[in-house]
């Protein structure tokens, strides 16, 4: 059974129907840690894999077919972003072959298993997380296991659609069980860092945000994740900057546990760099950054506004001078410059002057401190509190989500074509006066 684990990066929809993303290069920062370790339980399982990674690849649509053709399954891991490209795929590939086995997981599956199930002619759709679905799901394929045994499973039998239930979250403990992702097999240079995590879910229930498992953080031990650093360490070489991503919503939500970590590389003598996330009153631990700078290359702070009704409204619990006083900790400790913050502007109750008053904060910020910041626009995650609201009252088919893109900005969106221009220019402007401003102040 040939066998064929794969992830696209997102394409140009000719139809017009989904948010196009022309560059790949998006897509390079960190390689997806999640293909590499379900090909690991795979070939830990006795299946032997081939892993199709095309995230970082700009690619023609015929050479992936051509690729995946000859495979008896084909596992296609989707989100929000390269659905459009993988629906592709899944279309062109059951044309051409109806006895291919077509799963299909991810975050997309996840949401929306079983309207991918009407809609598209694929096979099965895992729901949750993969890791205890993957080898009943691949026994079930070899007839060696039943529909019941997998969980997650989503699939369709004389016509009616089965929803199995999602298998309980991994616990901290099965997560330190994990083999090493076969990042063997990645291609060399393709991606900037390179992925692993050291805790799964989120301790807040932000509206704009689509991650599942929210309010449900499950840390693995400080022990367990050093030791999985270590063995991550060879694998190092097989990315442009020699450096990992903690791919973690935050890696300092328990303070205690990241300064033991820190202890523990500095026993250790391990010598890395990593970017991390955190969150703006997590960055009050003077202490703690102290430990954890010399294995820090950049912080990801998800500041998201310095607008009091934005902070209320979307969900976070700081307010505009919490943030000021992150900054000036970072300042005091000589890390600032490796903050790099991210706002969210175009919220519905925006307007063009909130917005600019922001973008003003946002700049003062960045040029009196030496932090960074990434501006971005407000996207419609499918899966989020504020997708939901809005689709409720917009109910299209699956097929079409693609639609409520354009309506939301047509019905909602807080400024029109021109002034949209308008921001977009004054942030380029302001971006100019900074030095090194094209990457310390940013809009996206």
């Amino acid at each position: 059974m040939l066998i064929a684990l794969c992830i696209l990066a997102p394409m140009e929809n000719k139809e017009g129907n989904f948010v196009s993303v022309k560059n790949t290069f998006t897509y390079r920062i960190s390689c997806p840690y999640n293909i590499y370790l379900l090909a690991a339980i795979m070939e830990q399982g006795g299946y032997e894999i081939s892993i199709k990674d095309w995230y970082a690849k700009e690619y023609e649509l015929q050479e992936v077919i051509e690729e995946l053709i000859e495979f008896d399954v084909i596992m296609i891991s989707s989100n929000s972003y390269n659905w459009y490209s993988s629906r592709v795929v899944i279309e062109k590939l059951r044309s051409m072959r109806q006895d291919q086995i077509i799963v299909v997981g991810g975050m997309q599956a996840t949401l929306f298993g079983q309207k991918i199930i009407e809609e598209f002619p694929v096979d099965y759709v895992i729901r949750g997380e993969g890791e205890k679905s993957v080898i009943p799901l691949l026994r079930l394929i070899e007839k060696k296991g039943r529909e019941d045994e997998v969980p997650g499973l989503v699939y369709k039998e004389n016509g009616e659609i089965h929803l199995n239930p999602m298998s309980p979250l991994m616990t901290p403990e099965e997560m330190s069980l994990l083999p090493v992702p076969l990042y063997e097999k990645l291609q060399d240079k393709a991606y900037n860092w390179l992925s692993i995590e050291s805790s799964r879910g989120c301790v807040n229930n932000c509206i704009y945000c689509a991650v599942p498992h929210k309010r449900n953080w499950r840390p693995l031990s400080a022990k367990a994740f050093v030791d999985r650093i270590e063995a991550y360490i060879p694998y190092l070489g097989k990315v442009l900057t020699g450096k990992f991503f903690f791919i973690d919503d935050s890696f300092i939500i328990d303070i205690n546990r990241a300064r033991e970590i820190a202890g523990l590389l500095r026993k250790r003598q391990i010598d890395i760099k990593a970017i991390w996330n955190g969150h703006i009153k997590e960055l009050f631990e003077h202490e703690m950054l102290i430990e954890l700078a010399p294995y820090t290359d950049c912080i990801l702070v998800g500041a998201e506004s310095f607008h009091e009704e934005t902070l209320k409204k979307i969900g976070k619990t700081f307010k505009e001078e919490d943030i000021l006083k992150a900054t000036k900790i970072a300042v005091k400790l000589g890390i600032s410059e490796k903050l790099l913050f991210s706002f969210i502007i175009g919220f519905p109750w925006q307007n063009k002057e909130i917005i600019i008053e922001e973008i003003d904060k946002i700049y003062d910020l960045v040029s009196t401190t030496g932090a960074c910041a990434l501006i971005n626009w407000l996207t419609l995650n499918p899966g989020s509190q504020i997708w939901n609201e809005y689709y409720r009252k917009n109910k299209v088919s699956f097929r079409d989500y693609g639609i409520l893109f354009g309506k939301w900005k047509e019905d909602v969106y807080p400024v029109n074509g021109q002034e949209l221009k308008e921001i977009n220019f004054y942030i380029q402007y302001l971006q100019n006066t900074i030095p090194g401003g094209e990457y310390r102040f940013r809009g996206k």
